[in-house]
């Protein structure tokens, strides 16, 4: 049977690495984030470092991915060079993304997950929100920031993420296309979240 795979996408400030890291203690699957997707894109054998010399033929033990792909996605060719260089960035970690999946269950935090994902039959797409002054004190109790900074910080992670989704998604600025939950986790806090999506997952993916 295929691999289920959850996609959490959030409001930065609504808890939701802490959700989804009890969420895969709860399941007793992994978590992928973006620290985690990053390292697995830059680290050698998994998929190629760009600065990486001598391409060949062959394909990498642990992705199956061309060797040389992530030095061949990064040549300043287009004519916007950053935006290729964007793109190809998100491509090598939507190749990494998806090896995971077929690994086995998991949980994949943010990147897109639910475009990536976009069709897949066993897939549970998320999205985690707060009002705008709960973000704030959750900002502020996490990072041990004062109000304004925590207000900054949140205007500046709001903008880069709505950034991301419009290049990378075709359901931008939809919240609710492609997702069947949508949860307030100030609502339930971050146990009981958890344990909503935990249910959620085990309805559709469990016999």
């Amino acid at each position: 049977m295929e691999n289920y795979v959850i996609t959490i996408s959030r409001m930065f400030g609504s808890r939701g690495h802490e959700i989804a890291a009890l969420l895969g203690e709860l399941l007793q699957i992994p978590v992928y984030d973006r620290s985690s997707v990053e390292a697995m894109v830059q680290t050698p054998g998994t998929l190629q470092d760009p600065g990486t010399e001598g391409e060949t033929s062959g394909r990498t033990e642990e992705t199956g991915a061309p060797q040389g792909f992530m030095a061949r996605l990064f040549r300043r060719e287009a004519k916007d060079p950053a935006a290729d260089e964007a793109q190809a960035l998100f491509n090598a970690q939507a190749e990494v993304i998806r090896k995971l999946a077929e690994e086995g269950p998991c949980i994949i935090l943010g990147r897109c997950g639910d475009q990536i994902f976009h069709g897949k039959k066993r897939c549970l797409n998320v999205f985690l929100y707060s009002p705008d002054e709960v973000r704030v004190r959750n900002c502020m109790e996490m990072l041990h920031t004062d109000e304004n900074y925590a207000r900054t910080l949140i205007a500046s992670e709001d903008r880069a993420r709505r950034e991301y989704r419009k290049r990378f998604s075709a359901d931008f600025p939809d919240e609710v296309a492609g997702r069947q939950l949508l949860l307030d986790t100030s609502a339930f806090g971050v146990e009981q979240s958890a344990r909503i999506l935990e249910s959620a997952a085990r309805y559709l993916f469990f016999d």
